[in-house]
């Protein structure tokens, strides 16, 4: 049985048939401040490798007086659901569904939210369709879903170079990358994933938080700018934690989560 700190309280939320899980990282009592956190997790093998980076920058979050919601999407993770079963409207949903669970259990109106790779896709959409979230971190964010999934399937081919294939999945419901099932639906779905379509502003302050220099981070920055939100970009010597290591270690880039709750404590000072 996993054994959570005191501070840390593991529950299930949301409709009876859709159940989600969630911790909530609970602030200490003399440093509250007047705004929750979300975090917005990435999927796949992605998810497993960043799990203890975004765990701990949870924690530090919570350090800085602010509580914090990690959840599992529906059909990943410890929520309900088969994998195959995910889809970008239902994640969403589930996005709008644990910004109201904070809200209903820290009694705060004001949610801020950090994503990280898809997570922030999926975030800047969610922000895009509330219109209401007043901060928004997006650390490294997909940012065309063809692109992303062109890098899991090169990743795929590099690992299996000197393995044994497996065998060939027949069934057209899904396909399966780095050992995740991605439906048929949910693959065609992400193809079209382009933020820079975005028209609507995801939220009144924007933190891009990169790994590395790149067009599509400054493109994003101009649409986004387009929006009327205010945008700042910052670049950091970073490893992209979501990339599987040599030795099978978890990351955990403390100069990443520094720029996050620093920003996050200047935007809500």
């Amino acid at each position: 049985m996993v054994q959570f700190p005191k501070t840390v309280l593991p529950f299930h939320f949301g409709a009876p048939e859709r159940r989600l899980f969630g911790c909530l990282h609970q602030p200490g009592v003399a440093q509250n401040r007047k705004c929750a956190v979300v975090l917005c997790q990435p999927i796949g093998h992605e998810y497993v490798n960043c799990h203890r980076a975004l765990r701990q920058l949870a924690v530090n979050l919570a350090t800085a007086g602010f509580p914090v919601l990690r959840f599992d999407y529906y059909g990943c993770g410890d929520s309900a659901g088969d994998a195959i079963q995910g889809r970008i409207g239902h994640w969403l949903e589930d996005i709008s569904t644990a910004i109201a669970e904070v809200r209903r259990r820290t009694r705060l109106r004001q949610v801020s939210l950090v994503g990280l790779r898809l997570g922030g896709a999926l975030a800047a959409m969610a922000g895009a369709q509330l219109g209401d979230l007043e901060n928004l971190v997006l650390w490294d964010p997909v940012f065309k879903g063809k692109s992303y999934l062109q890098g899991l399937q090169d990743l795929q081919k590099e690992m299996l170079r000197f393995r044994p294939k497996p065998a060939r999945n027949k069934s057209e419901e899904y396909v399966e990358l780095l050992g995740f099932p991605l439906s048929s639906f949910l693959y065609s779905e992400l193809q079209k994933l382009d933020l820079g379509a975005m028209a609507k502003k995801p939220a009144h302050n924007v933190f891009i938080l990169r790994s590395e220099p790149t067009p599509r981070g400054d493109r994003l920055k101009d649409c986004l700018t387009r929006t009327d939100a205010r945008v700042e970009c910052q670049q950091l010597d970073i490893p992209q934690i979501w990339l599987p290591t040599a030795n099978g270690s978890l990351l955990v880039p403390r100069q990443a989560l520094q720029a996050v709750v620093s920003w996050t404590c200047r935007m809500n000072a």
